[in-house]
């Protein structure tokens, strides 16, 4: 008989088993056996997804700790594509567990049902209708798997099953089986990435204690939460989401655990005892940290953070409260902070995240090559109108997605959002808030030529056209002025010259809240660039300060590759200089050549912090590690790191995002 501890080391070896070229072969059998349909009435979807949870079937495996998996094959060469997209969902969102924990879905059904009746409207009854046929679905799909759990002999899953998530959860044990059926139904029968699991040492507090009563130590309570955060990582693969995906639609989810450091209790220390004894690239673990947050809660979150490395990021509350407060947004919502995925906010169980990535280096050559200025504050200016329009046509883009589209990508969604239920329509139509995240590339390179443009071309040294020649030549037969533009002050550096940098940030910042906007849309810009430094780099010509044509720009927040030449103290006082008030997320990612100390860590973080920094997540690199993990990868399967917001299989990149991280400045 195998113990926890023995359990969690077992699955996680079966994720590497796993083919990532494999599907959820039920669910594409079930959509592609559908006949075509060319009017779609308004109950289409969710009878999908009724009609298969009531064919799929329930397997278990013998080290499962809590069930619910989903049966995979290699796709039929038959099918047209592959996941199939007659259902599927946009996610991005952190549903309200603590709702489905409080009043099960049969409580939430009673609600939707009274405020039908108050409301009135066709399209009340439209979603009413839908919620109940979806709510009793996924009653039947957990009955049935309670009786597989029964013969399996699993007497607490079957116990759990035939109650969750359709009533409330009763202990710590039925709010997790409740929680990861409805999660995985989600991802993997509908088929949306980046669930979240938000504050769980919030909404979990009562079940813990309901747990301590039963007898039950942390320890055990740990190796609970270890054997929960194994499941998300049995549904998305191993590769990243833009290169070799496994053929479902979650594909390289990222599921994130938010952890509230300024209202930290002992859950949350057992909560990162789980995280490290998991130490899987899913779920990310995000910790809110404070002015407030207890001195001992900081020692655990350090210590873990030296252990799970890339798996773990904070985040600077007051920062990020104080920006959601100038929304103007209730002290409820500014007091929760929320990250969904990635290094991106949303309004915290009151919205999806929506997003655009602005192309604020394509935009600035455009507006280079455009015109013929003679100042910055010109140039800034005519980038900074360029900008709002741009935006502005992303906003009125999606301001009023097809009613059946949503139908369709929001089918249970909604139940676990926002105001959905109480005004009886779906995402987004029925929610108070729509977040939009607007991200903001390469801020550092973006600075930095504006520094190269004012100190060499405003300054009258270098006529305007003759500087445009220089950058459509690629500065081939130019060497002179690209060595001087190289001997320029870079962003990173804590130097007079970071000024620009600043600049340019405020000015993109004031071109997002110039931009039109409905009064339910919040606007929330970011320094954040995810992968587009690279892919975007191929067609964005030379840029001023002396990036090479088609060559990467800056990541995230952080300076130019190599730029960052006086230490790690420099670089946080550089960063902490932007305007991080004024924005929502955004992420940094150091690097360090080996183990960090975690009262290093702790101390790096908190000066960082206090000088108004926003954000840092970590990676340990060891470059001849990685390159040993290029060349052998059947060594270094669980190698891992840090990419962007999130951890990554290093051996699963492409080709050039492994060359991207070895091109990091590593401390």
């Amino acid at each position: 008989m195998m113990d926890n501890l023995q359990k969690i080391a077992c699955l996680r070896d079966k994720v590497f088993e796993q083919s990532n070229d494999h599907c959820f072969i039920e669910r594409e059998r079930f959509l592609n056996a559908l006949h075509e349909c060319t009017e779609h009435p308004t109950d289409y979807y969710v009878r999908i997804l009724s009609d298969m949870l009531d064919c799929v079937s329930t397997p278990i495996d013998d080290c499962d700790i809590f069930v619910g998996r989903v049966l995979e094959g290699a796709p039929e060469q038959t099918w047209a594509e592959c996941p199939n997209r007659t259902l599927f969902a946009k996610a991005h969102l952190t549903p309200d567990y603590a709702r489905l924990l409080t009043l099960g879905y049969r409580g939430i059904l009673a609600q939707i049902k009274e405020n039908e009746k108050r409301i009135g409207t066709e399209e009340s009854h439209i979603y009413a209708r839908n919620a109940e046929v979806a709510i009793n679905a996924i009653r039947r799909f957990a009955l049935r798997y309670a009786e597989a759990a029964k013969e399996k002999g699993m007497q607490r899953a079957y116990e759990a099953l035939l109650r969750v998530p359709y009533e409330p959860a009763y202990d710590l044990y039925s709010a997790l089986q409740g929680i990861w059926l409805v999660h995985m139904i989600a991802s993997c029968y509908v088929g949306g990435r980046d669930y979240a699991f938000g504050y769980m040492d919030e909404y979990l507090y009562p079940y813990y204690l309901k747990e301590k009563e039963r007898g039950a130590t942390d320890a055990e309570i740990a190796e609970m939460f270890a054997g929960f955060f194994v499941k998300p990582n049995e549904i998305c693969g191993r590769h990243p989401h833009n290169y070799r995906q496994k053929p479902v639609l979650c594909q390289s989810a990222k599921q994130y655990v938010l952890l509230d450091g300024g209202r930290a209790n002992r859950l949350s220390e057992v909560i990162l005892e789980g995280a490290k004894l998991n130490s899987m690239v899913q779920p990310e673990f995000t910790v809110v940290l404070s002015k407030n947050s207890p001195k001992d809660f900081c020692d655990k979150v350090f210590e873990a953070m030296s252990v799970l490395v890339d798996k773990l990021q904070v985040y600077n509350c007051e920062s990020v409260m104080s920006f959601l407060r100038s929304k103007g947004l209730p002290e409820e919502i500014a007091l929760r902070p929320g990250f969904s995925a990635c290094c991106t906010s949303d309004i915290y169980l009151h919205s999806c995240r929506e997003e655009f990535y602005l192309p604020t280096v394509p935009l600035f050559c455009d507006t280079l090559f455009g015109g013929e200025f003679s100042s910055k504050e010109e140039l800034l200016s005519a980038f900074a109108a360029a900008v709002t329009k741009e935006c502005e046509g992303y906003l009125c883009e999606s301001r009023y997605p097809d009613r059946d589209w949503v139908r369709c990508v929001f089918v249970i969604d909604s139940l676990l959002l926002g105001t959905c239920n109480e005004v009886c329509d779906y995402i987004p139509y029925g929610l108070t808030y729509r977040a939009k995240n607007i991200f903001l590339p390469g801020i550092a390179t973006l600075g930095d030529s504006l520094c190269a443009l004012d100190k060499l071309v405003f300054n009258g040294d270098i006529p305007y056209s003759e500087f445009i020649r220089m950058l459509k030549a690629d500065f081939i037969g130019f060497e002179n002025v690209y060595e001087r533009i190289a001997a320029l002050p870079k962003f990173g550096n804590d130097n007079a010259e970071d000024s620009y940098t600043i600049e340019m940030a405020e000015a993109l910042i004031g071109a997002i809240e110039s931009a039109e906007h409905t009064e339910r849309e919040v606007l929330l810009p970011s320094f954040y660039s995810l992968e587009r430094e690279n892919v975007w780099a191929e067609s964005i010509p030379a840029t001023p300060d002396g990036r090479r044509a088609g060559k990467p720009f800056s990541e995230n927040q952080s300076p130019v590759y190599g730029a960052d030449r006086k230490g790690i103290t420099a670089l946080l006082n550089s960063l902490s200089k932007l305007p991080f008030e004024k924005t929502a997320a955004g992420g940094l990612n150091l690097n360090f050549s080996s183990k960090v100390e975690p009262s290093i860590l702790q101390a790096l973080c908190k000066t960082y912090f206090e000088r108004g920094g926003l954000h840092i997540g970590m990676t340990v690199l060891d470059r001849e590690t990685l390159k040993d993990a290029m060349a052998h990868p059947e060594k270094y399967k669980t190698l891992t790191v840090r990419m962007y917001g999130f951890s990554e299989y290093f051996v699963s990149l492409a080709e050039w995002q492994q060359l991207a991280v070895l091109n990091r400045t590593v401390y």
